[in-house]
C-alpha cells in the first residue's frame, strides 16, 4: 500500500514547475491531488498528466487572493475527491521582471507580492484548517524561501511575505498540534528554470554542492513532510538550498 493512499492533497501553484513536481510526487505516493492554479490551462495540463499516469486528480482554477473563491474551491474538492487532509501552499512569485529597490518599488507590485505569497497562503490555510480540526488530522506544508532567512536586495516585499509565512507556520503549529495537525515549511534556494551551459559553476555560485537545486529536490522534501513518517515534526523550516544559507555563502 502506498503511504498516502486515500489521502486528498491540495497543491496551490500546482501548474508551476515546482508545484507540478510536488503534485507528481504526492500522486505517486497514492494521494488524490487537487491542482490549484490561476488558469484553466495550467490546472488542466497537470491534472491530465496525473490522470494519464493512472493517478487520481482534478483541476481547480482559483485565484487564491480571493478568500471566497478559495473557500468555494475547497468545498468542491471535498465533493469531487474527498476530505482534504494535506495542504501544500506552493503558489507564489517574486515578480522577477519587476525587481526594484524597495523605496522605488510600485505599490501595485508590493500589494501583488503580499497578496499572492502571504495572504493567498493564509486564506488557503483558513479554508482548510477547520476541516482538519474536525477530522483531528492533517498536514500543512508551506513553500517559502531562503530570502526570508537571509534577505536579498530588491526583494524586500517578497522576503517580508515569505518571512510572514515562516512565522505563521510556527504559530499555527502551536495552535493545531493538539488536533494532530502538523505544520511545516520548506525554504528552497535558487531553483534553476532553464538548462545551463555551466551547471557546476552555477551550483558553486549558489550553493555548497556540485549541482543545482531542482524542482524534484523541493518536491521530495514536501513529500517527506506530508508522509506519516514525519508526523512528529512540526513548526519547522527546512532549507533546500545545498548549504547556500550557511555561513557567509550567498549574495
Amino acid at each position: 500500500m502506498k503511504k498516502l493512499e486515500g489521502k486528498v492533497a491540495i497543491v496551490t501553484g500546482g501548474g508551476g514547475a515546482i508545484g507540478r513536481a510536488i503534485c507528481l510526487h504526492l500522486a505517486e505516493a497514492g494521494a488524490k491531488v487537487a491542482v490549484f492554479d490561476l488558469t484553466v490551462d495550467s490546472t488542466d495540463k497537470v491534472a491530465k498528466e496525473l490522470l494519464d499516469k493512472g493517478c487520481e486528480a482534478a483541476p481547480f482554477p482559483v485565484d487564491i487572493t480571493n478568500y471566497e473563491a478559495v473557500a468555494s474551491a475547497v468545498d468542491e474538492v471535498g465533493k469531487k475527491l474527498g476530505q482534504v487532509s494535506i495542504l501544500v501552499n506552493c503558489a507564489g512569485g517574486s515578480a522577477r521582471e519587476k525587481l526594484a529597490e524597495y523605496y522605488t518599488q510600485s505599490l501595485d507590485v508590493i500589494h501583488w507580492i503580499l497578496n499572492v505569497n502571504l495572504f493567498g497562503a493564509l486564506y488557503c490555510i483558513r479554508a482548510v484548517a477547520p476541516i482538519m480540526v474536525k477530522a483531528e488530522e492533517g498536514t500543512i506544508v508551506n513553500v517559502t524561501s531562503i530570502v526570508a532567512r537571509g534577505g536579498k536586495k530588491k526583494q524586500v516585499e517578497y522576503g517580508a511575505a515569505k518571512g510572514g509565512i515562516i512565522a505563521a507556520t510556527k504559530s499555527l503549529a502551536l495552535e493545531l498540534g493538539r488536533y494532530n495537525i502538523n505544520v511545516n515549511c520548506v525554504s528552497p534556494g535558487l531553483v534553476s528554470r532553464d538548462k545551463l551551459d555551466d551547471e557546476k559553476s552555477f551550483a558553486h555560485r549558489f550553493s555548497c554542492m556540485n549541482r543545482v537545486c531542482t524542482q524534484d529536490d523541493v518536491a521530495r522534501a514536501v513529500l517527506f513532510l506530508a508522509l506519516p513518517d514525519s508526523d512528529f515534526i512540526t513548526g519547522q523550516d527546512l532549507a533546500i538550498d545545498g548549504g547556500r544559507s550557511l555561513g557567509l555563502k550567498g549574495d
